[in-house]
């Protein structure tokens, strides 16, 4: 989901919730819960072309949403700190002469597993720059895929 902020009347602003409905992503259906859940609405809703794609457009004043924001923003971050991780979990995978050669058949359910090991705050490093990157340690990663994989 892309969320766009927009200047509005004076002190005001609008906030735009684009959802690709071609190929949705990951966190937009624990988006929509949530906002469903705390029954709100938005002012405008309208489908239509968004960067070449078939898209849903939702425009929310910010005051409405308020707070409301802090909690979607924790929901995206969820979602691309985990991508962060899975990404790094499959380079590690194939990296070094002692990569681990997952089947197809057991590659999803395996790299699944590894996340739920690998994605927490110590999978992540402050940088100089006050920045994080993922910091995960191959051989530890590719130990686990091995033992997942003889179970």
């Amino acid at each position: 989901m892309i969320i766009k902020v927009e200047p509005a009347d004076f002190f005001m602003y609008t906030v735009v919730m684009i959802s690709n409905l071609e190929t949705p992503d990951p966190e937009d259906q624990e988006i929509h819960d949530y906002m469903e859940s705390e029954e709100l609405e938005p002012k405008y809703r309208s489908e239509g072309d968004f960067e070449g794609r078939h898209s849903e457009s939702m425009q929310f004043g910010g005051c409405y949403l308020g707070r409301h924001l802090g909690e979607i923003n924790l929901i995206q971050q969820r979602y691309v700190e985990a991508e962060l991780v899975e990404h790094e979990i499959k380079r590690h995978l194939g990296e070094s002469d002692n990569s681990v050669d997952l089947p197809d058949d057991k590659r999803d359910p395996v790299v699944a597993e590894l996340l739920k090991t690998f994605n927490n705050d110590d999978a992540f490093k402050k940088m100089d720059d006050g920045r994080y990157s993922v910091d995960l340690d191959g051989e530890s990663v590719r130990e686990a895929a091995r033992n997942l994989l003889m179970k």
